[in-house]
């Protein structure tokens, strides 16, 4: 997740195959990771490797990060 397509700095999102049999992958952030979040705009994209070290884009898009309003 990068605040720009062009950003050299990254946050890492943790990818794992939760359904084998349908496709299914969960996203995830640990909570230290979160919490250094600022608000705005980022960009993502989940890229999945073959056995042959073929890569695939499967998903992107935006995420938006909002500020928290309690404490």
């Amino acid at each position: 997740m990068r605040k720009s397509f062009y950003a050299t700095s990254s946050t890492i999102i943790t990818s794992t195959v939760t359904g084998n049999s349908n496709g299914e992958i969960t996203l995830s952030m640990t909570a230290a990771n979160t919490a250094n979040l600022s608000p705005g705009r980022m960009v993502f994209d989940l890229l999945i490797t073959s056995p042959a070290s073929v890569k695939t884009r499967v998903i992107e898009g935006i995420i938006v990060i909002s500020p928290g309003v309690t404490q």
